[in-house]
Order: structure tokens, then C-alpha cells, then sequence
């Protein structure tokens, strides 16, 4: 099969990633594949490239969607793949030159977000919908529209590595996410209270990983904390496309959605935090971890109006640490949650979903 991904920007989001990983698993079980992107993005590019993913991107200026289209016919796709918010338009001038049929997937709960890409605009412009997670999947059932929809899990097995847990000291805390939304508020929470952490964890390191429109927040209250301790333990290093060597550098990981998967999959020990606050994920609510996008879709508590939480579970873990006991802890953890992301079983279910368009 030739494949094609719409990609409206390389952005380094969930999104993003997913094109990766997707791109990356079909073009392992044999597919041609191609990505086509209006802008951005030198590393995502980079990476797609290392796994001979094709990469098509505007020649002659900003934005220029005919070229773009010009170009991914030549490619002859049999199937398109395409989020439901940024890059649906971009999938509809390529069907419209190509015929080939749509998959859209859903990286978010369905609602109008605008005149191009509401519901019944989707539903017209797709052939199959497919969410990688359980509550956005009944979600979309729930509607009740004619368009076939699938469950797919992410495909994350292939791209992510399990790395020996270092010891305890320094003890590094990893925040991965975009600092944005509902994800900015856990490693918000980390920094701003870093100097308090700090008094109870001397070894303590913080590393802030990824971009968004609340960085300079967490980078101005970083430098703060520096500057109070006097010497720089606290990092932000903003943008990252392969999250692989900062989860390994770390003794745990504070994320959630995709991020804590990761993490997992590298055995670390993860606190789960999203918009909503999860804990430490072990094996009595990995489950609901998965269920929820760990913290990502439902919790117990905002993680806004509890920053303390976050703080207290820290705290916690560092003390509970024990050498043995939480290497065990974290292959455990991976040993259960691998299967449901395995990059064959997720390139598999798409080869059915192929023949059957």
C-alpha cells in the first residue's frame, strides 16, 4: 500500500509523535509512506527520514497547499491518514485529486471546532474514524453517525527503549509534556516548588521537557529557584522530538497522556499527571492509567486547584525508593503494558483496516 499522512505542521505535540510512530510501524511491515506537511519541523523530519518515511514539504513558498497536493499524487496513495482538527482540509485536496479514502483519527473528544471541521464536515470527508483511546472511541460511537469507527492503540513499542534504572542520587525528576493546556500545570507545580522539594530532597535535579505557550512562565520561576538555591538544579529545555534520552537520564518521569506511556515503556517509576491527577501508576490502576490517557481525560482532583499533590507524591516516591524493589516495580510495569502498544499488533490492525477500504 501506498500511504500518505496529512500533517499540518511538524509540531512537537501528540499529534505529531503519533505521525511518527504510525508512519514509522506501517513502513516497517512493508508499506510506502509519505508525509505531507505545510511547514516546520527540521528534527520530526529527521526522525521520520531514519525510518524511510518520505517527506513532502513546500518548494516554493509558506503555505503552498497545490504544490503540495501536486506532489502527493505523484506518490499515487492508496489511503490517506489525518487528525480531525489541523489537517483534515490538507486530506480533503488530496482525496479530491487522488480518490483515495480518508481515515481521520481523533487525538480529542469530538466537537465542532470550526466551519471547516465539524462533525457532519467530518463525517463527509472520512471513510473510518479511529481513536487510539478508549473514551474518545465511545464517544464517537455515541453519536451515532453513519461513519465507521476503530479502536487502535498507539503503536509506541518500536520507538522507545527500556534503559537500566540509575540509582537514587541525584535524584533527577523528569516533567515531560507540552506547557500548555491542561499539561503545564504538573510541572508548574515541580517548579514552583522546587526550592521547598529541595529542603526535604538535597540531591534533587529537575529537568522540564517541552514547549508550549506557558514556557516562559515555568523558565522565569526555574531561574528563580536557581537563583535562591544558587546553583542551577532546576533545567527547562523547551522542545525536544525524541523524548528517549531525557527519560533515560531520569530516576522518574511526572507526565501524563502519551508521555507517561513512554516513560513506562523505558522503566521508570511514573507519576501521572495531566489535567487531572492520577499518582504514582502501579499495577492496581494501570488499567484506568490506560482508560483515562493517565490523567489526560478524568482523575481525582484538578491539577490546577492541587498543585500539593504533586509536590506530596515527590516526595513520597523518593522515600520509598529502594534499589531492588523498584527495578522490579518498573519492568513489572512494562511487562503488562507493552502488549497493548506493540508496533506489529498496531500495523497489523491497519493492514485490516486497509482491505477493507
Amino acid at each position: 500500500m501506498n500511504v500518505v499522512f496529512c500533517c499540518d505542521a511538524f509540531k512537537v505535540d501528540g499529534i505529531g509523535s503519533y505521525n511518527l510512530y504510525l508512519s514509522a510501524a506501517l513502513r516497517r511491515a512493508g508499506h510506502r509512506v509519505a508525509i505531507v506537511s505545510r511547514w516546520g519541523g527540521r528534527g520530526f523530519q529527521k526522525r521520520h527520514r531514519v525510518w524511510d518515511v518520505r517527506v513532502i514539504q513546500p518548494a516554493l513558498y509558506f503555505g503552498s497547499r497545490r504544490w503540495l497536493v501536486h506532489r502527493t499524487k505523484q506518490f499515487r496513495p492508496d489511503v490517506i491518514i489525518t487528525d480531525a482538527r489541523r489537517s483534515f482540509p490538507l486530506s480533503q485536496l488530496v482525496r479530491q485529486e487522488t480518490g483515495a479514502p480518508v481515515i481521520t483519527v481523533f487525538h480529542d473528544p469530538p466537537r465542532n471546532w470550526g466551519k471547516h471541521d465539524d462533525m457532519d464536515t467530518l463525517a463527509k470527508g472520512s471513510h473510518v474514524w479511529v481513536s487510539q483511546e478508549k473514551p474518545i472511541y465511545r464517544a464517537l460511537c455515541d453519536l451515532g453517525m453513519d461513519t465507521p469507527v476503530r479502536w487502535i492503540s498507539r503503536p509506541i513499542s518500536c520507538m522507545i527503549q527500556p534503559t537500566p534504572l540509575p540509582r537514587r542520587e541525584p535524584f533527577r525528576l523528569v516533567c515531560l509534556g507540552r506547557l500548555s493546556g491542561w499539561k503545564f500545570w504538573a510541572a508548574s507545580a515541580i517548579v514552583e516548588n522546587a526550592v521547598e522539594l529541595r529542603k526535604t530532597i538535597p540531591s534533587l535535579e529537575i529537568v522540564v521537557v517541552g514547549g508550549g505557550g506557558r514556557l516562559p512562565a515555568v523558565w522565569w520561576a526555574a531561574k528563580k529557584a536557581n537563583r535562591q538555591v544558587g546553583r542551577p538544579f532546576v533545567r527547562v529545555v523547551g522542545n525536544q522530538v525524541d523524548p528517549q534520552p531525557w527519560i533515560s537520564e531520569a530516576r522518574a518521569v511526572c507526565a501524563g497522556a502519551t508521555s507517561a506511556i513512554e516513560a513506562i515503556l523505558s522503566d521508570r517509576p511514573v507519576l501521572a499527571a495531566s489535567g487531572y491527577w492520577m499518582g504514582l501508576v502501579t499495577q492496581e490502576n494501570l488499567a484506568k492509567g490506560v482508560l483515562c490517557h493517565f490523567g489526560e481525560r478524568e482523575g481525582t482532583d484538578f491539577v490546577r486547584d492541587r498543585p500539593d499533590l504533586v509536590c506530596d507524591a515527590v516526595i513520597d516516591l523518593y522515600h520509598q525508593w529502594k534499589g531492588g524493589f523498584m527495578s522490579e516495580h518498573v519492568a513489572s510495569l512494562r511487562e503488562r503494558l507493552a502488549p497493548d502498544f506493540d508496533a506489529g499488533m498496531v500495523a497489523e490492525e491497519f493492514d485490516s483496516l486497509f482491505e477493507r477500504l
